[in-house]
């Protein structure tokens, strides 16, 4: 006799377990009357009666308890090389715009290459640096950027609020 067709897939996972109380019940129930799907059933247990495994040795075990301890060891360190990559790659990516900007830009990063190269002070109209012209603007707006103060029109006249001691002597190499 075969299974009834709507009890087929139900029989073969009330053979392996998987069934939720309710519907094991119910699968239950219509096996004690149906003598096809109470075969069915019988043979399915059969088959997963010689497929059972045996039971686990001691260092089979030990290698079950161990796997989450060393999945979650090995997920770490790789989160941390792939961290690591990461880092090092940016390192290199800053490194190389540093080096491209410095090459492609010469001298413009530290005011003049040679002492032939004039700069002028923002107060002039234009000034000059590698022979082009750059307005007072832009020169204001770089060194604003490079975070230094505006050339004045005698670098070493004494500001209004600064006071100069003739008399003061300095040793640098004591105070440092």
């Amino acid at each position: 006799m075969a299974a009834c067709p709507e009890y087929e897939v139900l029989l073969d996972v009330h053979a392996t377990g998987g069934l939720e109380t309710d519907e094991a019940a119910r699968v239950h129930a219509h096996v004690k009357t149906c003598d096809g799907c109470r075969e069915a059933l019988a043979s399915t247990v059969g088959v997963l009666m010689l497929a059972d495994m045996p039971p686990l040795s001691a260092e089979e075990k030990a290698e079950v308890e161990e796997l989450p301890r060393r999945t979650l060891s090995a997920w770490r360190r790789d989160a941390q090389h792939r961290g690591l990559r990461r880092r090092t790659l940016g390192s290199v990516a800053a490194a190389a715009a540093v080096v491209a900007l410095m090459l492609l830009v010469p001298g413009r990063l530290q005011g003049t290459r040679s002492g032939t190269d004039t700069v002028t002070t923002p107060s002039s109209p234009a000034a000059t640096v590698d022979g082009e012209e750059v307005d007072a603007e832009t020169m204001a707006a770089i060194e604003a950027w490079a975070g230094l103060e505006p050339l004045d029109e005698d670098p070493d006249a004494p500001d209004d609020g600064d006071v100069v001691d003739e008399d003061m002597d300095f040793d640098l190499g004591e105070t440092l």
